[in-house]
């Protein structure tokens, strides 16, 4: 059965309103999918029409799209997401699923299949799988920074622009570039409009670095506790560069298998959606 976009949704996420799209229909393949940094839900809008027999729940991760920011004494640590993906399969009565995630929304899918392995039976990463390790020598100054990015955010405001249009222009010459469609579809769930003009209405404290980074002892920790199958899909013209030390993933998840396509860091949004479709199709069974 093609999968047709079937409605928004509102869920209730530890006090947080967190806004979600709704594919496909319940009976099919069970997924979750979580867009990347400063992205939202639309950021599956074009990979969706190419799938078959699934039931997605894409969502505007905290602090994104048309859901809440946090409160002012939270911050944007991916570890909480990992418990707002959970509590959000909770509520759909989901106690295994498979997860999609792209860029951040990938690292996170990361740690929520490591902390709750026996709940996550597929994993599909797009360009994005494990976050850069942090050295201990350096925590405190690193704490340092991340107070000080995360003040310095929480009283900024937005970049504003005249028009519509300009504002997704911002985005197609971003510090990830995104062709103009893409940045578009996007546009539509991210631009809003005040009395001072139109802006994208990201939280800007998800501007500010993370107060704790992981050691690299402790995302081997997580990842070689993932029992799911596992597909990565990296793109030839990312913008995330692939080190050493990242790669080391390939040999704390065995399982995983490894795709590489031809397209961009949002490749899964641009003319490679149906590409990207065909890959991820049968990894689903």
């Amino acid at each position: 059965m093609a999968v047709d976009f079937v409605r928004e949704r509102e869920f209730d996420v530890n006090g947080l309103k967190i806004s979600c799209k709704e594919w496909g229909r319940p009976g099919y393949t069970p997924i979750i999918a979580l867009h990347g940094w400063l992205d939202n839900a639309a950021s599956f809008d074009n990979l969706m029409p190419h799938l078959n027999n699934i039931h997605l729940i894409a969502m505007d991760m905290a602090g994104h799209g048309l859901s809440d920011h946090r409160s002012a004494d939270s911050s944007y640590e991916p570890w909480i997401d990992v418990g707002e993906v959970i509590s959000l399969a909770d509520q759909m009565l989901w106690e295994d699923f498979t997860l999609l995630g792209h860029s951040r929304g990938a690292i996170i899918s990361g740690l929520v299949a490591g902390t709750f392995p026996e709940r996550v039976k597929n994993l599909v990463l797009i360009d994005g799988y494990v976050p850069s390790f942090h050295s201990e020598k350096k925590a405190a100054n690193h704490l340092r920074r991340a107070i000080k990015e995360n003040r310095r955010f929480a009283s900024s405001s937005p970049t504003y622009f005249h028009d519509f249009e300009r504002a997704i222009q911002a985005r197609v010459s971003g510090f990830v570039p995104l062709t103009y469609a893409a940045a578009s579809t996007l546009a539509k769930r991210g631009v809003f409009e005040d009395q001072n003009g139109f802006f994208w209405g990201n939280d800007q404290r998800l501007k500010a670095t993370n107060h704790i980074r992981f050691s690299e002892d402790q995302l081997r920790g997580f990842f070689e506790s993932i029992i799911s199958n596992v597909l990565l899909i990296r793109a030839e013209n990312s913008a995330i560069k692939a080190t050493d030390i990242k790669d080391a993933i390939f040999e704390w998840v065995p399982q995983m298998r490894i795709e590489k396509m031809n397209g961009s860091h949002h490749l899964h949004l641009e003319e490679q959606a149906e590409d990207v479709a065909r890959v991820i199709q049968p990894f689903l069974g």
